[in-house]
């Protein structure tokens, strides 16, 4: 996965929390756990409740330095019980802009074993991919609560290893188990799902990609605060509200026979990506041959024509 064409360019890293419950209104997060690509791995433990704001502070500060997030179930929980601890203390409002990989709902929809897995947690995923092994905790996480509480009232540093090595351990077998999705369709996964790519230093992630009465239509997602955008041309309409940071294309594709296509020329900025897709033809882009997209040639089209407007 980290040597995708959408991920190798960017500065990724995995994340995992333990918390003391499901509810970010009375709960709180007993570790914040990071791995590298290469299983390189950070954690920042709660020694006790006063101690949180610290542990949040600090994992927002790795979370705010990358490009994009790998978790497993991170968009439900990881990121968000984040977001509201942060939230709690006033460190921010919301997260920075980023690419959260949930693996877990990727290989849900894309994973061809997972209708036959009778459970999708991670550690299942392991077992199915021959990582199980690899484990040295001690404990489910759910035993991490009653531990976490043991420590609070004894400071028995066993308990607080104990807890440090099952997350080192979720957060290395993860990165693991990205590194075995080799097998994803990645240019389907970010036409459906959206992706993040930089123009020039500057962050753009797409929100998915459909196709609606002649139309190829997007939002995406940017820091806010850059000039307002309102382009309507002939092949493509743009707009950017400078407030909220989104950004809505639609661009005008046309039929013929079984090809859906734009023409390119009517397209700014750099083409050169463009030309080098087998669906390059005479100045057209095939967008998709008999109602099939083609996610690789869409995908190079959104990222030309939002690189030619935000590119700094």
């Amino acid at each position: 996965m980290f040597n995708s064409y959408y991920l190798k360019d960017l500065n990724t890293t995995v994340f995992d929390i333990e918390t003391t419950g499901l509810f970010h209104s009375k709960d709180c997060i007993i570790n914040a756990g990071f791995c590298s690509p290469m299983g390189d791995v950070w954690q920042n433990f709660t020694e006790d409740p006063t101690d949180e704001k610290r542990v949040v502070e600090e994992a927002l500060e790795r979370i705010c330095a990358a490009d994009a997030v790998v978790t497993y179930n991170g968009d439900t929980f990881d990121l968000p019980f984040l977001q509201r601890r942060a939230v709690k203390y006033g460190l921010c409002e919301r997260l920075p802009l980023l690419w959260s990989v949930d693996l877990y709902r990727w290989l849900k929809k894309y994973w061809p074993v997972a209708p036959s897995m009778k459970s999708m947690s991670q550690k299942s995923v392991e077992e199915a991919m021959g990582l199980a092994p690899k484990r040295s905790d001690e404990i489910p996480g759910g035993d991490c609560i009653p531990l976490y509480n043991y420590y609070l009232q004894t400071k028995d540093d066993s308990a607080k290893q104990t807890i440090l090595l099952h997350n080192a351990d979720d957060v290395r077998q993860l990165a693991r188990i990205a590194w075995k999705c080799t097998f994803l369709p990645y240019h389907d996964i970010a036409m459906r799902e959206g992706f993040l790519f930089k123009a020039g230093q500057r962050k753009i992630l797409t929100k998915g990609c459909s196709f609606k009465k002649g139309t190829l239509q997007l939002q995406a997602k940017l820091d806010a605060g850059q000039i307002p955008v309102s382009a309507y041309e002939d092949q493509y309409h743009l707009e950017y509200d400078s407030f909220s940071g989104k950004a809505e294309l639609a661009l005008f594709t046309g039929e013929e026979g079984p090809f859906r296509y734009v023409d390119t020329q009517y397209l700014p900025g750099d083409k050169t990506e463009i030309k080098e897709l087998p669906g390059f033809h005479s100045g057209y882009l095939i967008l998709a041959e008999n109602g099939e997209p083609d996610p690789k040639a869409v995908n190079a089209a959104v990222k030309t024509v939002l690189s030619a407007y935000f590119g700094d």
